[in-house]
């Protein structure tokens, strides 16, 4: 099975998602989509894959024969005109913008929350929801799991400044939106917080996702316990994932843990932990739509 894909979005997410899939067996990467003819992430790719520079929103429409999905790795207001366009052709979505259109989902949560299924229909739209999102719901997993009377939850990542790329930056609205809305999705409760920190210092940081959760009573030992286990189901696919605070009572009332997410260094430096998550789910994700149809 070879799954035939194009990449639109020729910045950072988009340049280091191209690399991973085009060194992956089950994918053929037709097409890299941009809109900048000198775009570093265009000149990079060049004379290795197909290259369309877009003049026009329209001359989208170019790439859908030459593909089965798309990767969308550009800003959530453009992705609202990409996905129409892919209906239109039948074709699926791997969504890497937190537009909130598609269905959200963490490869590791599936078969665990019933909101997160594939879906039945070949043209479908998968959200990856943030990077905050996916390094995040392992944690909200399983301390909810092991927590009664949840009342408030706070979500806070913070990653190198250098990891995050124009479009990240004029989506900062978009990304708390979607993050708090997977938070909700996750623990049942309205009562949430998210925070990211785009830190500039020097050395860069590798990225840290932190939650905080109030709750009535905690198992902390059980929250322990199943958080090792779908922390190591979550290497499985992003290597670099570590539980670097275990579940721990922050104050009374307060339920705590830590993850730390390092890049495998495909295109960009490992300490953008923050665009690998996010781009190894979408790749898992692909691959599980494409068994059910290809």
């Amino acid at each position: 099975m070879t799954i035939r894909v194009g990449v639109l979005g020729t910045g950072n997410i988009g340049t280091d998602i191209c690399e991973r899939l085009m060194v992956d067996p089950d994918f053929e990467v037709t097409v890299f989509v941009g809109r900048r003819q000198n775009s570093p992430g265009i000149e990079r790719m060049r004379g290795r894959v197909r290259v369309l520079v877009l003049d026009a929103p329209d001359s989208v429409a170019q790439i859908w024969e030459a593909v089965d999905g798309i990767f969308d790795a550009t800003s959530a207001q453009s992705h609202r005109f990409h996905w129409m366009e892919a209906k239109l052709n039948g074709k699926f979505v791997i969504d890497l913008t937190p537009s909130r259109i598609g269905t959200p989902i963490v490869p590791v949560l599936i078969g665990k929350v019933e909101s997160m299924s594939m879906q039945t229909d070949y043209c479908a739209n998968y959200s990856m929801v943030t990077c905050g999102g996916q390094s995040s719901a392992p944690l909200l997993f399983a301390l909810a799991r092991h927590s009664d009377g949840i009342s408030d939850v706070e979500v806070s990542s913070s990653i190198a400044s250098l990891s995050a790329g124009p479009a990240t930056r004029d989506n900062l609205d978009e990304y708390i939106a979607a993050t708090e809305d997977l938070v909700s999705s996750l623990t049942g409760i309205s009562s949430v917080k998210s925070i990211l920190v785009l830190n500039p210092s020097t050395p860069p940081v590798t990225m840290r996702t932190t939650v905080h959760l109030r709750a009535n009573s905690v198992d902390l030992d059980g929250a322990r316990n199943e958080l090792e286990a779908i922390s190591a189901e979550v290497r499985s696919y992003v290597p670099g994932y570590e539980v670097t605070v275990k579940p721990h009572l922050a104050k009374s009332g307060v339920v705590s843990a830590t993850v730390s997410v390092e890049g495998a260094g495909y295109f960009l430096p490992t300490y953008s932990g923050n665009l690998d998550i996010i781009n190894a789910a979408a790749v898992e994700v692909a691959k599980a739509h494409a068994m059910r149809f290809l």
